[in-house]
């Protein structure tokens, strides 16, 4: 996303402002993947230098997931040494404008994607779950659509803690 759309669009502003870590990894990630679609058509069309200015907010995007990554989880090795992958692929696939491999960085960002809109919806739903005594245990349809967490878990910055 470009600065000047983030200044002039308060919405956007407002959602990330108040999205916690989970959902700020999803749209992190969400936003990589439209962009490499947008990297596609340029490519497409053979105007490689807007792709390439592209892919590098792609990159800035996949160095700010990997700075989330924190020590301490049995997992973390593992998810950034997938990362680095998806940094490796996308300079290859940059340094030859090869469109399978960003095809392929793609699809991989699609899956991480669908993976965290999964882990949010779980985390939204158990936020929003019903206490125990109630009949219906469904949420209301009326909620907003965003996190309820307390202030010590919102903000700007965020790390993987699965």
């Amino acid at each position: 996303m470009l600065q000047d759309e983030y200044d002039s669009n308060p919405y956007l502003q407002q959602e990330v402002f108040s999205a916690s870590p989970i959902r700020l990894r999803w749209m992190l990630i969400s936003q990589a993947v439209e962009l490499c679609g947008a990297v596609e058509v340029f490519w497409k069309n053979g105007d490689f230098a807007p792709g390439d200015q592209w892919l590098l907010r792609v990159r800035d995007i996949l160095g700010e997931l990997l700075a989330g990554i924190t020590e301490g989880n049995p997992l973390s090795l593992q998810v950034a040494d997938f990362y680095l992958f998806l940094l490796k692929l996308l300079s290859e696939a940059e340094q030859s404008h090869d469109r399978d491999r960003l095809t392929t960085l793609k699809e991989l960002l699609v899956i991480e994607s669908e993976t965290w809109q999964m882990v949010h919806q779980k985390s939204f739903a158990d936020s929003n779950s019903v206490p125990t005594g109630s009949a219906t245990g469904v949420a209301s349809p009326l909620m907003p659509a965003f996190d309820h967490y307390d202030d010590s878990t919102s903000g700007g910055s965020f790390s993987l803690d699965v």
